[in-house]
């Protein structure tokens, strides 16, 4: 059983239960026998920082209740997934002003809008298009077969998982890592490429925040940035 700020790797397949439709998991093998593989999609195990409600909250409920190893199927509720349809979110716009955006809507076509937002097209008719921003799986229930493969226990291990979570594995081994014996310091170097980032500031913030608030809540976290000859050239 594990409890709050547990850093837990899982596994998963997840489909709709009325039809069986799968869509997604983390394994590529599963991914392209249901024929949703994506090329711009890492298959891993995916990292869940429990309390941190990173995923939806029926399959976190579940998790909390699970052992290292262990795998088990869990049925999800839309309460418990992705909501119930609001039908305020229902919308009729402009075919005009969709195309004037660039968009030439047509029925299920995913539309993104620069505030972030997400719709799916559910009809054309004339000059008027129906948009749903509902969550494409509102409504629905949901089944994750999910597997515990990995659990983290060392501090070190997982501020690295944290790095590894915002700059992604191959950039994360970049940095270096020291944790005093104290547990009170922790010092993080970072490599030179990372100087001119474009709102690396803020990456740091969300970094110091995550490590403090899920693995070191009494160390303090610096950020040590080495300048020498070469890093100039």
């Amino acid at each position: 059983m594990f409890k709050d700020k547990d850093f837990v790797y899982i596994d998963y397949v997840a489909k709709v239960k009325d039809t069986g439709e799968i869509f997604d998991t983390t394994i590529e093998e599963e991914a392209k026998k249901a024929n949703i593989y994506s090329n711009n999609v890492k298959y891993e195990p995916k990292l869940v920082i429990l309390g941190e409600h990173s995923i939806i909250s029926g399959l976190e409920e579940a998790i909390y209740q699970m052992n290292a190893g262990e795998e088990k199927e869990v049925e999800i509720p839309p309460e418990k997934a992705y909501g119930k349809k609001d039908p305020t979110k229902v919308r009729i716009v402009s075919l005009g002003d969709l195309k004037k955006r660039g968009v030439n809507p047509y029925p299920n076509m995913m539309v993104r809008f620069t505030d972030g937002s997400v719709a799916t097209v559910k009809s054309v008719t004339g000059g008027r298009v129906v948009l749903d921003f509902n969550h494409p799986l509102a409504d629905k229930t949901v089944i994750y077969k999910v597997k515990v493969v990995k659990v983290l226990q060392d501090e070190k291990d997982k501020v690295k998982a944290v790095l590894e979570k915002w700059l992604g594995k191959n950039n994360a081994d970049k940095f270096g890592i020291e944790l005093g014996e104290d547990k009170k310091n922790l010092k993080i170097t970072v490599p030179k490429d990372y100087y001119k980032v474009e709102d690396f500031q803020l990456v740091i913030y969300m970094l110091a925040r995550d490590i403090i608030n899920y693995v070191l809540p009494e160390s303090v976290v610096s950020f040590i940035e080495n300048f020498q000859k070469d890093t100039f050239s």
